[in-house]
């Protein structure tokens, strides 16, 4: 006897009492499958996002690692953030002897370059507009901002005072390479200064074109002149040999020798200083939880259901199973397997399903429907890449969703005495 209650007689059994109601069955799998092909799809939307935004701005603003002088906001917030105003009033002083200095403290930072910011009147001919300065040295540009690209013209060399502009600057001045514009701003101390900048190029960075509004990149030397601070920086970017995986130990690193040293300096993350560029990723992230969690009890929930009503259905043929001499072990699996079966069809097909629906998106792109999610995505169209773990992954949660959902009815089905099945009719 117990040669008939092998696994594959169980499994058999369970598929066969499946097959009995074919209309539920066909509806709880195919709910399972719609809502794991949903979660599927939301996985590759979330490392679309991070890819398409968070990876470029590491790439062309962020860096891996930010260092400023540890008193740089003491005159706002006390604390330095993405959003703190540059007050250009607390610079670091030689920068470049800061990048050496990191480099020689952690051999995993691969290049550095200084940086400072300034908000300034951009004009040409008779056209004026707002814009912002982001002085960069050209010498670790290639280096630190690969993202930082070209759609015409070229990048500026070291001591020429040139400007690349974006493609809202150019529309909004009507200029373009070759021209000289001249920015305006104030000096640390009041005074009204001005420099004449070279555009040698219009550039990019592919998936933050909604974020470039009126920046220009320029020679790190042009905005210290415009601020009369020369070889002083607001920050120092530094990006690291493995991507950037290991920021936060490094980070932690040069605090700890900046410390000890005395050096008036700390060290942040692109985590830390993301701003809204890694906002949006954490609404998505969160909002992808939730949606998660939620599919999971509705799963959980129908094939409780499911399994409930054939164990209320079936406990006459339970008892029969008890008295031929079927264990409580026997009951439980068939049950389970039950559960098991429900989850493996719906898995799969809601693999597939997410798997086609990803690959169709990665030709077409998923469209942004408002202004904000054109800058959540960085751009007009996000388009998502199949990968392997994100079509594996939701699915096998799932499955092990279903199989526990399937444990507390089939738990009380093993539970029951042959006698008291056999009195149902």
């Amino acid at each position: 006897m117990r040669d008939r209650f092998s696994a594959a007689f169980i499994l058999r059994l369970a598929f066969r009492n499946l097959a009995r109601h074919r209309r539920r069955t066909a509806l709880t799998i195919g709910a399972l499958a719609f809502g794991i092909a949903l979660m599927v799809l939301g996985q590759a939307w979330t490392d679309a996002m991070e890819r398409s935004v968070v990876e470029p701005a590491k790439n062309a603003t962020l860096g891996h690692v930010q260092v400023y002088r540890a008193d740089a906001a003491e005159d706002e917030s006390g604390e330095i953030s993405f959003i703190m105003p540059q007050n250009n009033y607390r610079l670091i002083q030689a920068p470049a002897n800061l990048i050496r200095e990191a480099k020689a403290i952690d051999p995993r930072i691969e290049s550095g370059l200084a940086r400072l910011m300034v908000g300034a009147l951009l004009s040409f001919e008779s056209t004026t507009m707002d814009g912002v300065l982001i002085g960069i040295d050209p010498g670790g540009r290639a280096a630190t901002y690969p993202d930082l690209s070209l759609i015409e013209g070229r990048h500026f060399e070291p001591g020429e005072r040139g400007v690349l502009i974006n493609r809202g600057v150019a529309r909004k001045l009507g200029i373009g390479p070759g021209d000289d514009m001249v920015a305006l701003g104030t000096t640390s101390d009041g005074r009204i200064s001005g420099v004449r900048l070279r555009v040698t190029g219009l550039y990019t960075i592919k998936g933050l074109e909604a974020y470039e509004w009126g920046s220009c990149y320029a020679d790190l030397a042009s905005v210290q002149d415009l601020l009369d601070v020369p070889d002083q920086a607001g920050l120092v970017v530094l990006r690291l040999a493995d991507s950037g995986r290991e920021s936060e130990a490094v980070r932690d690193r040069l605090n700890a020798s900046y410390r000890q040293a005395g050096t008036n300096a700390v060290a942040f993350t692109w985590k830390d200083m993301g701003g809204p560029f890694i906002g949006g990723m954490l609404v998505t992230n969160f909002i992808a939880t939730i949606m998660n969690f939620v599919m999971g009890v509705i799963v959980a929930a129908g094939v409780l259901n499911t399994v409930l009503m054939a164990t209320f259905e079936r406990t006459r043929e339970m008892g029969t199973m008890r008295a031929m001499g079927a264990r409580k072990q026997d009951v439980l699996s068939v049950f389970l397997s039950e559960g098991f079966l429900i989850g493996l069809f719906g898995a799969t097909l809601g693999a597939l399903m997410g798997a086609v629906t990803i690959v169709f998106f990665s030709h077409y792109g998923i469209p942004a429907f408002s202004e904000a999610q054109k800058y959540t995505y960085g751009g007009d169209r996000l388009y998502p890449l199949l990968k392997l773990i994100d079509v594996v992954r939701p699915p096998v949660i799932m499955l092990g969703v279903c199989v526990l959902a399937a444990w507390i009815p089939s738990f009380s089905a093993a539970r029951q005495k042959p006698a008291e099945s056999l009195r149902y009719v």
